[in-house]
């Protein structure tokens, strides 16, 4: 599995990595360690042509300046295993932005890409917990950290590509936006 995605400021990256510890120790959730770089995606697949992927991304970071969003709180993807996250506010340059990439990079994907990051139906966020989290530790998650500010606003400054191949995870490359 891969993905493409912007990978948070160091200052939103460092409090990330703090609540999966916390969350970790205190409920034994541990599901984010399968892609532990705090991010949000704005594509996934099962595989890229990589140097075409790379191509494209590098081209686009280069006419891309960096901007501005904001996360609205807490929220809840309703499957099997629930998905805990904080919303990240779709602007509009953060949508132009998504649909340059989901445009550009199809291209570069042999195979499938999931259905969900199509720019209409694509929910941007940042994961907080998945895959070992069932309805009854969502309910005492949700409770310890309801009380906190998930108001927070960031400066997107890169696109990167992240892989999983059930072994190990990575950063493939980033792209830092360079756009005037």
């Amino acid at each position: 599995m891969q993905g493409v995605v912007s990978l948070l400021d160091d200052q939103h990256y460092a409090r990330v990595e703090a609540i999966w510890e916390e969350l970790g120790q205190k409920f034994d959730v541990r599901g984010l360690y399968v892609t532990p770089y705090p991010h949000f995606s704005f594509q996934v697949a099962e595989q890229y042509e990589e140097s075409a992927c790379a191509d494209f991304l590098r081209s686009l970071a280069a006419r891309t300046r960096p901007f501005r969003v904001r996360t609205a709180g807490l929220g809840i993807f309703t499957v099997a295993n629930p998905i805990l996250y904080i919303s990240v506010v779709r602007s509009p340059a953060l949508s132009e932005l998504h649909r340059a990439i989901w445009d550009g990079v199809r291209q570069s994907v042999p195979g499938a890409v999931a259905h969900y990051y199509h720019p209409d139906e694509w929910q941007p966020h940042v994961t907080l917990a998945h895959g070992d989290i069932n309805p009854d530790k969502l309910a005492e998650v949700v409770r310890h950290l309801c009380r906190r500010n998930f108001h927070w606003e960031f400066t997107v400054t890169n696109v990167s590509i992240i892989y999983d191949t059930g072994r190990e995870q990575g950063v493939r490359c980033r792209f830092d936006f360079k756009g005037e």
